[in-house]
């Protein structure tokens, strides 16, 4: 499902709903950099591409795979 809109369109309707709850940010986890694994390396592109940045990579949290947290300020509602 690539490339097709599909991921822009969740990421969208997650901002409307933080954004409904009064939440000031989304956030998100995904396998960390440290693993270097071209797949999740895709997946941590497309985050940073609609706004999240790194926030803190974790070992503990799935065991041996590293977890990082990714973070964005709710989008504000467009005119």
């Amino acid at each position: 499902m690539h490339r097709q809109g599909v991921g822009k369109a969740l990421v969208h309707k997650a901002h409307a709903v933080a954004r409904a709850a009064g939440k000031t940010y989304v956030t998100v986890k995904t396998q960390g950099p440290s693993a270097r694994y071209e797949p999740y390396e895709r997946t941590r592109a497309f985050y940073e591409s609609v706004g999240f940045a790194g926030l803190e990579e974790f070992a503990e949290i799935w065991g041996t795979d590293p977890c990082l947290v990714m973070i964005t300020p709710v989008a504000r509602a467009r005119a």
